[in-house]
């Protein structure tokens, strides 16, 4: 899997609560992240490549709590766990007996870190458009404002106030594509949920602070 396509799809977790018609997409994301405080949910991943062809799937969880710490963890037979310890993001690799860590901001980049912190709107950093409903949900297009991410598109699906679908679209013609389930958003989480005890004989790369 693409570790560094995981960190993009945090955009996937925030929800739109107000139901106003008056209301623009950037404000029901806006809303969102000042709203979420938890989140547990299961995910299907999927790569499709530009002639439509699946090239990947994948499955696992998600858990969320701000600020700054997530678990995103494959399921077998992959074996990769990306968590967020709210100062370090740990990529382990279990295949490869390896782990490596860096401070959370700089492993994160200016885009994705501010939907873990809230530091400031989501327009710094996007270009929030709405887009027609389909497939009986409603879809928000956020485009990086600065092309040279992974991603140059992220498009949101949401039933009511849940996210339920995002397709995430790359520089190589690939489409990686979400769907989420059994999704909690008062998740009852504690801090040492995030944290990561190296296992004994891994390798690290990096130093945690």
């Amino acid at each position: 899997m693409r570790t560094s396509s995981i960190i993009v799809l945090l955009v996937s977790i925030f929800f739109t609560s107000m139901q106003s018609f008056a209301q623009t997409a950037e404000e029901k994301l806006y809303q969102s992240l000042h709203t979420l405080t938890s989140l547990s949910a299961n995910f299907f991943q999927q790569v499709v490549d530009s002639e439509g062809e699946i090239i990947q799937e994948a499955k696992g969880i998600f858990e969320l709590k701000k600020p700054g710490r997530f678990r995103w963890h494959y399921d077998p037979p992959y074996s990769q766990q990306i968590i967020a310890d709210g100062k370090n993001l740990w990529l382990f690799d279990l295949e490869l007996a390896q782990a490596t860590v860096q401070p959370i901001e700089q492993a994160l980049g200016s885009a994705p870190i501010i939907l873990l912190t809230d530091l400031k709107p989501l327009s710094e950093d996007f270009d929030i458009r709405d887009m027609p409903e389909s497939f009986g949900l409603e879809w928000v297009a956020l485009v990086p404002k600065v092309q040279d991410t992974e991603f140059y598109r992220i498009e949101i699906g949401m039933d009511g106030n849940v996210i339920r679908e995002m397709k995430l679209h790359d520089h190589f013609d690939q489409k990686t594509i979400i769907r989420f389930s059994e999704v909690n958003t008062s998740a009852n989480l504690p801090d040492t949920r995030f944290n990561f005890s190296i296992p004994e004989g891994v390798d690290v790369i990096g130093s945690p602070r």
